[in-house]
């Protein structure tokens, strides 16, 4: 099991490091399983250290294995690495290996042997793996493996790494315990830019107490010169040395570069640019060694000794020689395997930028012959590579759609969308003995790119498709690029288009006999009858569906009507008997294999909770959901990632603001309008905290109102809560009107429920205007009249019949009624009674009750305002201390500024306002005067005032005057 390179280069320096390295080690042999991460500039000395590191571990009695990541280019083959790690230890223990096999099948998938050119594919009924079954078998065979000995598992160059081996290393992270197992992940620094996809995954990762994290700096100089003296037979003259010395930068790969050019003489003409510098050591190599490091280089990663053989067409005797040569002159190593590697990447990569465009074609095409007739081993992604660069594009389509075919099979959906469209690109040139379907291939490629969440990608796609479709067609071809079009479309709310394809692809399969497909397009039809407000059309053919997958013998076909029929059975009134019908769903259709009725069935399981008001149910349903759909590949699909945003949406009204923001967080690999999507959840915490630039960023995200509705729905409040307190209630007013306009055109009805909040937050810009426009009191109040109406209006028709409203939809009806108070209380029109405000405003607090922290403390609030103008000023404090508390646990400024917590005393507590009324009224201002000098209502002066007694602490208007001038609070007004 050992895979331990030797390397004659000394290790200079770097003690602090190995030590760090060794430690984790050490650590492992004593069950205390860790993970290092190994950082540093391109030549600095990650392989070199790892070299070292694995000869420590072996002579500790360590197993060790290394498996390497290789840029593919555009796209490559996922989990690489490990497929590397247990194909050589399948050559070298096969014993070992097949125990593991045994015990942990899934691996299987993974060996070279399952992913070659000339494998069988895996059966159709095993159909896609489960990601969550890989990622535990390969936990578990790693686990086995360290039993007999402690194992060191190096990962190298992580930077080339694909989506499913970041998201593999990272589930190994989490999941380091007691075993006797080290992790090293070695990868550039310098490569990761600031959009590189890896810069994420390091962050996370490094939060784990059982990660290290360990860069490797450029070597001083002092370190710089004893490597440089160690390399040399013969002393440099003190000038020669310097500007070596210079160049390298400490880089110990550049001092050896350099140093092998001074000591074949070149003293003198040190090539400026590094591609010749590192090019001079193949000038005294033979013909044939300069030939085979070319072949190496074309390969773009190690190369085993079968291909190698293949590729350079020398005969064994002279191949033998030129791998000596080359092996002598430190261009290339080999470790205890048969691959061969050039010693640094950068030397590999100016070997083949050297190669004359007819060169490359001819090498490349040499690979292709190889891997095509399977002379040696090798997968489609490789083959589609060299294919592609050796312009024999007949081949290379072939290739990519076997190689996005396996990316599928290990979930591995982004790789399999870049595969399936070059290969799309590439379909004019497939031979004309393919047999390759152009529907079926381009069905795939919408597949793949809705498991990507760029689901618009795949709507083009088959729109394009059909357009160019002949009316001649066969009806079957038609209806099977209508199904997943109108599957599209109704994920992302297109629902007349949706109901349009699925209606003309029922039309098409209703002569047919019972089939997969023809369940599947009825279940999909039930699934849109359902969304555009059919009930009984649905539930008609969710039965309609079951009868034809049982005719057909699959009744699992019919999986996804079973769970339209619980969703109207929890429209219908039953959430718990939905629920339970739910959880059986979501059970059968993990045992049956069908991840997206699993992923479907969990989500509207979370979301039956939240609209129940159970938030913490709500929370570990959407949990355990957004975990199986990352499991399954699915995590931005449709609702695997809408599980992943209401489970962001929940923790928010929980209170767990923290965690909210950790859920909705994106990086560099999160599809564009996911991205944008969790970042609207994101702008309810920093709005909450006070950030006014949720505002404009808001406004930049107009580009995706379209393509997902919820994306404005949620980042509304926010967004119109900075405007407030920017003073720009006219800019958040349009706001309001541009949203609540796109969401009656794609919802097709101007009764849709987020109305109720649209409304309450257009009575609450009216509230904010009321107290610095006096003189407008009965416009505003006229206005709010026309807000509560369309608001009580929605509420009662924007229902189907027999459907109830859910808890948050009845707070926010409470909340639109507590406004409507409000407001005509600070205009001083129609006022309501303090009695009435008082109640107007308990029953939005107790509404918000069921778990919506951050809108019951507001509503707090507003309640302890209205306490103290009815003259209950202990119970009003009570209020304003409650809120206050769940400001300082949320960390939400303007909150607890207005509930007086944000100091106890002085005039940090006061708004400006505030103190501009408290100098008026220390002079011995009425209300009545106040509000004729500061051009408000004496309403609103009552308001202010009561805040400045409760915030300074005291009683009466004298004690704050008393105050102010004993504090100094008046200086500065």
């Amino acid at each position: 099991m050992d895979d331990v390179p030797w390397n004659s280069t000394p290790l200079v320096g770097r003690s602090s490091e190995m030590a760090a390295l060794l430690s984790a080690v050490d650590d492992a042999k004593t069950r205390r399983a860790g993970a290092v991460l190994l950082s540093g500039d391109a030549g600095v000395g990650k392989t070199r250290m790892l070299d070292e590191v694995a000869t420590g571990a072996h002579e500790r009695g360590f197993g060790v294995l290394v498996g390497h990541c290789t840029d593919f280019g555009d796209a490559g083959l996922p989990y690489q690495p490990f497929s590397e790690i247990f194909g050589r230890l399948a050559g070298d223990r096969p014993d070992l290996v097949e125990g593991v096999l045994t015990n942990f099948p899934a691996i299987g998938r993974l060996l070279p042997a399952h992913r070659l050119l000339g494998a069988q594919p895996a059966p159709q009924q095993e159909g896609q793996l489960d990601r969550a079954a890989l990622f535990d078998a390969v936990l578990g065979g790693f686990t086995a493996l360290s039993t007999s000995e402690p194992l060191l598992v190096i990962i190298e160059d992580a930077h080339w790494a694909d989506d499913s081996t970041r998201d593999l290393i990272g589930f190994l992270i989490t999941r380091l315990t007691s075993q006797r197992l080290a992790l090293v992940v070695s990868y550039r620094s310098d490569d990761l830019h600031r959009r590189h996809p890896l810069r994420r995954p390091i962050a996370e990762w490094s939060r784990n107490p059982r990660v290290r994290r360990v860069n490797l700096l450029p070597l001083d100089a002092d370190e710089a010169r004893t490597l440089l003296h160690s390399l040399l037979t013969d002393p440099l003259p003190a000038e020669e040395e310097r500007r070596i010395l210079e160049r390298a930068g400490g880089n110990a790969f550049f001092t050896e570069e350099l140093a092998a050019a001074a000591s074949m003489g070149d003293n003198d003409g040190v090539p400026p640019d590094l591609a010749d510098l590192l090019l001079v050591r193949l000038d005294p190599l033979s013909d044939n060694a300069r030939q085979v490091a070319r072949v190496i280089a074309v390969a773009g990663h190690r190369v085993p000794h079968t291909l190698l053989t293949a590729v350079a067409k020398l005969p064994d005797r002279e191949l033998d020689d030129a791998l000596r040569e080359l092996i002598d002159a430190h261009i290339i190593d080999v470790p205890t395997s048969d691959r061969y590697y050039f010693r640094h990447a950068l030397l590999a990569e100016a070997v083949y930028d050297d190669l004359l465009p007819g060169e490359r074609v001819r090498e490349h095409a040499a690979y292709v012959q190889a891997l095509e007739n399977q002379t040696v081993a090798g997968t489609a992604a490789e083959l589609a590579g060299h294919a592609t660069r050796s312009h024999d594009l007949a081949t290379a389509f072939e290739a990519r759609v076997r190689a996005g075919q396996e990316a599928l099979s290990v979930a591995a959906p982004q790789e399999a969308l870049k595969h399936y469209e070059m290969a799309l690109e590439l379909f004019p040139n497939a031979a004309p003995t393919t047999t390759v379907d152009k529907t079926w291939l381009i069905v795939d490629t919408a597949t793949a790119a809705t498991l990507s969440s760029q689901h618009l990608r795949g709507l083009k796609l088959l729109r394009k498709a059909l357009a160019e479709l002949p009316e001649e067609a066969p009806k079957r071809q038609r209806a099977e690029l209508l199904l997943p079009l109108a599957d599209i479309a109704l994920i992302i709310d297109n629902d007349q288009e949706s109901n349009e394809a699925v209606s003309q692809a029922l039309k098409l399969v209703n002569d047919e006999p019972a089939s997969v497909f023809k369940a599947q397009v009825a279940s999909l039809y039930a699934r849109v009858s359902d969304a555009l407000g059919r009930p009984m059309e649905a539930e008609r053919w969710a039965h309609k569906a079951l009868e034809i997958a049982r005719e057909a013998g699959q009744e699992s076909a019919a999986s996804d009507a079973g769970i339209t029929l619980a969703q109207l059975r929890r429209r219908a009134g039953d959430p718990e008997t939905a629920a339970k019908q739910l959880e059986e769903a979501a059970v059968r259709a993990q045992l049956t294999g069908d991840p997206a009725a699993e992923v479907r069935s969990r989500f509207l399981l979370g979301s039956t909770r939240y609209e129940q008001g159970d938030l913490l149910n709500a929370k570990a349903a959407l949990s355990f959901a957004t975990k199986r759909a990352g499991e399954l590949g699915r995590q931005w699909a449709a609702y695997g990632f809408d599980a992943r945003r209401m489970l962001a949406l929940t923790q928010f009204m929980l209170g767990e603001w923290d965690d909210a923001s950790a859920t909705a967080r994106t990086d560099a690999m999160t599809p564009a309008a996911a991205g944008a999507a969790l970042r609207a959840v994101e702008f309810s915490v920093r709005g909450g905290r006070g950030d006014t630039a949720v505002a404009e960023e808001f406004e930049m995200s107009r580009k995706w109102w379209d393509l997902d509705i919820m994306l404005p729905i949620i980042g509304l409040q926010p967004a119109v809560d900075a405007y407030r307190a920017l003073d720009k209630p006219a800019a958040a007013e349009k706001l309001v009107a541009d949203v609540t306009m796109l969401c009656a055109d794609v919802f097709q009805t101007e009764w849709f429920l987020g109305r109720i909040r649209f409304a309450t937050l257009g009575l609450q810009l009216l509230c904010h205007r009321a107290v610095g426009e006096p003189s407008a009191a009965a416009d505003l109040v006229a206005r709010g009249a026309e807000l509560v109406s369309m608001g009580q209006s929605t509420a009662e028709k924007g229902l189907p019949p027999g459907r109830l409203m859910g808890v948050e939809g009845l707070a926010w009806l409470a909340r639109l009624e507590s406004e409507w108070e409000r407001l005509r209380w600070l205009a001083g029109v129609d006022a309501p009674t303090p009695e009435e405000h008082v109640a107007a405003w308990q029953r939005t607090t107790d509404a918000f009750g069921y778990g919506y922290v951050f809108e019951q403390a507001w509503s707090r609030v507003r309640l302890s305002a209205a306490l103290r103008a009815a003259g209950r000023v202990a119970e009003a404090n009570e209020q304003a201390a409650l809120a206050a508390e769940a400001g300082r646990e949320l960390s939400a400024r303007p909150l607890l500024e207005e509930a007086g917590g944000g100091d106890s005393h002085g005039a940090s507590a006061l708004t400006s306002r505030e103190t501009e009324v408290l100098r008026l009224l220390a002079e011995g201002r009425t209300n009545r005067q106040l509000a004729r000098e500061l051009y408000i209502s004496e309403k609103t002066v009552s308001v202010h005032v009561s805040n400045i007694l409760a915030k300074l602490g005291v009683r009466s208007r004298t004690e704050a005057a008393a105050v102010a001038r004993r504090d100094g609070l008046l200086e500065d007004a």
